[in-house]
């Protein structure tokens, strides 16, 4: 009986983390110009990164409920569309090192109804993958230099080798919850120092994600999204003070 109630809190949580993601997500037309979006962004940020660092191998971590079988189908078209993105916006630049996922917080396993979200987040897995799983995961994928994460970074990063280590691979992030670093000065710290490559964020004031992205990609990505790295940061900040 218990092993059923567990099952049915941890279905409640996986279910919460589809409405989160489908915020933006009805169908038809509107679904398709939310994956078009979800692309775009990821692919930008790719061809940032394979211009930057050309010829270095990549690993992308993307969402652990994904591999699992009996969720709706935009779950999936929702994570293969970033992914698309991303293979697109690397081209033959950057060597793919193949598609990760990071472990689940035990507590996400045993009692799914200790868990509480921050809301609103943009990357709810952040709160749910353990915090050394993205340490876990450069053990099995030694020879990877950038990490390229679509479901932001696990809550207590800071205190793993990842984040410590200068010689652990830079980051590539989407959509993250910067609340996971704590204090925003850490955040742009990083971003100066290189340890986070490049985010792609959510530009304030932006189209909803289902609107038609239209023609022009670049035109389409700069209307609803900001690419902050080492170069951009400080104007991005001077423009919007409160970015982080």
């Amino acid at each position: 009986m218990k092993d059923k109630t567990r099952n049915l809190l941890l279905i409640g949580v996986v279910l919460g983390l589809v409405a989160l993601a489908l915020v933006f997500f009805p169908r038809n037309t509107s679904r398709r110009n939310a994956l078009a979006s979800r692309a775009l962004a990821t692919q930008v940020l790719a061809e940032y990164l394979a211009g930057k660092f050309p010829g270095q191998r990549a690993l992308i971590v993307a969402n652990p409920f994904t591999v699992q079988r009996g969720r709706r189908a935009e779950v999936y078209q929702f994570e293969q569309a970033g992914i698309d993105g991303l293979r697109r916006g690397f081209g033959k630049d950057v060597q793919l090192v193949g598609v990760a996922f990071p472990e689940l917080r035990r507590e996400v396993l045993e009692n799914p109804a200790s868990i509480q979200l921050p809301v609103p987040t943009t990357t709810p897995l952040s709160y749910l993958v353990a915090e050394n799983s993205f340490d876990i995961l450069m053990k099995q994928n030694p020879s990877t230099e950038i990490i390229v994460s679509l479901i932001g970074l696990p809550n207590g990063v800071t205190e793993t080798e990842l984040w410590k280590n200068p010689k652990m691979p830079k980051l590539g992030l989407l959509l993250p919850d910067w609340r996971v670093l704590g204090d925003p000065q850490l955040v742009t710290q990083a971003i100066r120092s290189g340890k986070i490559a490049a985010a792609v964020l959510n530009k304030p004031g932006a189209p909803a994600e289902n609107a038609p992205p239209g023609n022009d990609s670049r035109a389409a990505f700069a209307e609803r999204f900001l690419l902050v790295t080492a170069d951009s940061l400080d104007d991005l900040l001077r423009q919007y003070p409160k970015l982080f």
